[in-house]
């Protein structure tokens, strides 16, 4: 059969046409099942997650505030057993940022200079620089740049804003397995039972507890209905000014050595200054009391004050929270000469000793671990012949007045310890039972008990008793392990070789 070109032709492309519509729709068809498939998966997926966060918030009590979202509270059950033990040698220190109102912020507290200039660290000079209080690179907490000012005195001061805290204890220096808590709730120990607490020590009632049981750490309070028992404030403040180095002496504006008591054991004039500086000799050899009246009078219009427990606790927990050197302990400033941040040279204090720094970098506080031991305005009124001798009785002296006040804290004492020459074991566990309730200090909390190197990273903790009624804290020189940030002891409070002091500015 003969069949017509055109025919032909006609019937090939009308084949051609059929194919393509063929393969067009099961292309289609093939998009389509994959687009379903695709919508399926995604549901399933965001199914599994909304799950996932809902057994989340079941299984945990902590929820971070983020956006200013309401946090929740946990509310396990807590039995009370005083008897039962819990080992504190291992924990980490949680931070909540605060405003005036005790709200969680997202933000720390800015700094007040009053009259303070702010200076930032330079790394390509090695050396701190002149700033302005909106220069977004002066401070950012969150990096571990904490913020750094200057006074009229040339002297560094680093600002230590307000916050709340809880300590979680674990069973090893691995931190992976939690055994414990100190929070707004008192000392809980971690049962089988997930829902379920021990208390082994009680809450101290006269605290402020935020969000999630975090307890508002006691120097920035307003704790005048203790009478100021807790180590805190007349007012509640927004943050304090803690000097960056162990203080020195300067005569007419040149460093002074205080090799012995003639040349330290002096107080402040128009001419002797107390400073804070690096690379040079800290001020030894002086008693507690004139430490405290130096202190006092360094700025009265900053409401200077020589270091408390309470601030010294605040310090501490900040650097061992994420905001510092998380967990890690500080190096030991091993210098025989007491010198501030380890060196004779500035720009090794801010490039080779950055790991004695609370941060570990240029922008922290230095001195803490080792060092000089320092004074801290913290004692025991328990009858020590020489107490107000050593301390001073005069006017703005550490024994004007034997009770505390927002510059001092007056510590508990047994009643067995009547300030004798009788040093021993049963007294400094005894003390450290009667001050059980304290919170915020970096003592109690951070220590197994008051007698050995029961601190946490091994420091030493020997409580105040008998004839060594003052604290001291961080340790001396010496490079053992029993020096650092956790470290306390007591002391005569005589002027001693390895002994010196901190100055706390109040700015509002």
């Amino acid at each position: 059969m003969i069949v017509n070109e055109d025919e032909e032709a006609k019937r090939k492309k009308e084949k051609t046409s059929k194919i393509i519509i063929t393969v067009s729709v099961i292309i289609i068809f093939v998009l389509v099942a994959f687009f379903i498939a695709f919508i399926v998966i995604k549901g399933n997926a965001e199914l599994a997650k909304r799950k996932t966060l809902e057994n989340n918030t079941k299984e945990t009590s902590n929820v971070t505030v983020e956006n200013n979202e309401e946090e929740q509270i946990s509310n396990e059950k807590i039995v009370n057993n005083p008897n039962e033990e819990l080992n504190k040698s291992f924990g980490k220190v949680e931070i909540v940022w605060l405003d005036a109102q005790n709200n969680i912020t997202e933000e720390p507290a800015k700094p007040v200079l009053s009259g303070m200039t702010p200076v930032k660290y330079n790394q390509f000079n090695l050396s701190f620089e002149k700033t302005t209080s909106d220069d977004a690179d002066w401070y950012n907490y969150s990096n571990r740049i904490w913020a750094n000012a200057v006074d009229t005195n040339s002297s560094y001061f680093v600002w230590i804003p307000r916050y709340a805290y809880k300590i979680v204890y674990y069973s090893d220096s691995s931190y992976s397995k939690i055994i414990g808590y100190s929070d707004a709730r008192g000392i809980l120990k971690v049962t089988d039972d997930k829902n379920t607490l021990t208390r082994i020590q009680a809450k101290n009632t006269g605290l402020r507890e935020v969000g999630n049981h975090y307890i508002l750490a006691p120097a920035f309070m307003k704790d005048t209905a203790s009478g100021f028992n807790n180590g805190g404030w007349d007012v509640n403040i927004s943050g304090f000014w803690c000097a960056k180095y162990e203080m020195s002496m300067e005569v007419n504006e040149v460093h002074m050595e205080t090799d012995d008591t003639t040349s330290g054991n002096v107080t402040v004039s128009n001419i002797v200054k107390a400073v804070s500086k690096p690379a040079v000799s800290s001020w030894r050899n002086i008693s507690i009391g004139l430490a405290y009246n130096n202190a006092f009078n360094y700025n009265r219009t900053l409401e200077s004050h020589m270091m408390k427990n309470s601030e010294w606790g605040a310090v501490a927990y900040l650097a061992y929270s994420v905001y510092g050197r998380d967990a890690y302990a500080l190096e030991v400033n091993d210098s025989r000469d007491y010198l501030t941040g380890d060196s004779t040279v500035e720009t090794d204090v801010y490039n080779t000793k950055i790991k004695q720094s609370t941060t570990g970098n240029a922008t922290g506080i230095y001195d803490l671990a080792g060092g000089a031991s320092e004074f801290v305005s913290s004692f025991i009124n328990n009858g020590y012949s020489r107490l107000q001798e050593f301390g001073g009785t005069g006017e703005d002296y550490l024994l004007e007045t034997a009770s505390s006040n927002k510059y001092k804290t007056v510590y508990s004492n047994a009643s067995s310890d009547d300030g004798k020459s009788r040093y021993s074991q049963t007294f400094a566990l005894q003390n450290f039972d009667a001050n059980r309730l304290r919170r915020g200090d970096a003592i109690y909390e951070t220590s197994i008990n008051g007698f050995g190197s029961t601190s946490w990273n091994i420091n030493s903790s020997f409580y105040v008793q008998q004839d060594i009624p003052f604290f001291v804290r961080g340790g001396a020189y010496t490079g053992e392990t029993s020096a650092g940030l956790f470290n306390y002891n007591g002391a005569s409070g005589q002027a001693d070789a390895s002994d010196s002091f901190r100055v706390v500015l109040v700015t509002e």
